[in-house]
């Protein structure tokens, strides 16, 4: 559970952070959600890809570089870290903080309506305010020199590309935030915070789960005693109920997991195992 710190998150990410995308529009009704957040979460969002290599023109295989180049910013993580794109490349069971980018170019708005219209392609559906944070590729001031246009128009194509991708969403999503994310150095306000984190810690958390949901998720960034992209939990976990604010609300560079992609009871079971394996 990466525990940077807030901005938020600020999955950790590229473009990557590409856009956790979201939101519901005027003419379409947004995806299904789960409703009970104690139960481990079913994610049409990080599908497994299984179908065939995607077909990319010359300025779509750039754009495709861009998806998974760890060096695009500060913090060494890419598009692919958060978001599936429906090719074999993002198969597996990993459980990344923002849902698949497959289908992503028939959304007509993401970030829960941040981004619509003509803003969509010009801000790569999300990509650029993900290089900005997550990255931290640009300052949050200038989100639309984050990439440069010959970038904006390789990532847009790459997208278009993959439209089609195995587990491709093409309708517009509604994610479960647990508070409207702030962006800023600042922590959300303790009434939005202390129910969020309430909900996890009041559970029964079972570390055997938890060691799974730990590895598939926080895994990604952190390990127990060792640092990686983000620091060890020996270090970054030594308040539970920070680690439960930060899965839900990121902190820094980490981006958050929103309630659609990780319940409340899998990240109680992912704290239940690193509280096992700290002796706490």
């Amino acid at each position: 559970m990466k525990i940077l710190r807030l901005i938020p998150i600020a999955s950790i990410v590229s473009l990557v952070f590409v856009l956790t995308l979201l939101s519901c529009t005027k003419n379409e009704k947004p995806a299904a959600i789960t409703a009970d957040t104690t139960k481990a979460v079913t994610q049409p969002s990080q599908p497994q890809a299984t179908g065939s290599e995607v077909t990319l023109n010359d300025k779509a295989k750039k754009g495709q570089l861009l998806y998974y180049n760890t060096s695009l910013g500060k913090i060494k993580v890419a598009c692919a870290t958060c978001h599936a794109d429906g090719t074999p490349k993002t198969q597996g069971n990993q459980i990344r903080q923002g849902h698949t980018l497959a289908g992503v170019t028939s959304r007509t708005a993401t970030w829960n309506g941040m981004y619509k219209g003509a803003d969509l392609k010009k801000y790569s559906y999300g990509g650029s305010f993900c290089a900005t944070v997550f990255q931290q590729h640009a300052d949050i001031k200038t989100v639309d020199k984050a990439l440069s246009p010959d970038q904006v128009d390789a990532i847009n194509e790459y997208l278009a590309a993959i439209n089609a991708a195995p587990g491709a969403i093409t309708s517009n999503l509604k994610i479960q935030w647990a508070g409207k994310p702030t962006f800023s150095d600042e922590a959300p306000p303790d009434n939005v915070v202390k129910p969020a984190v309430k909900a996890v810690m009041k559970l029964p958390g079972d570390p055997a789960k938890g060691q799974s949901t730990f590895d598939a998720s926080c895994g990604t960034c952190h390990s127990i005693n060792d640092k990686k992209i983000g620091p060890p939990m020996v270090k970054a976990a030594k308040d539970m109920n920070m680690v439960a604010q930060t899965v839900r609300f990121g902190s820094g560079a980490m981006a958050f997991y929103a309630k659609d992609v990780l319940s409340d009871q899998q990240v109680a079971d992912a704290i239940a195992y690193i509280q096992s394996q700290l002796g706490k």
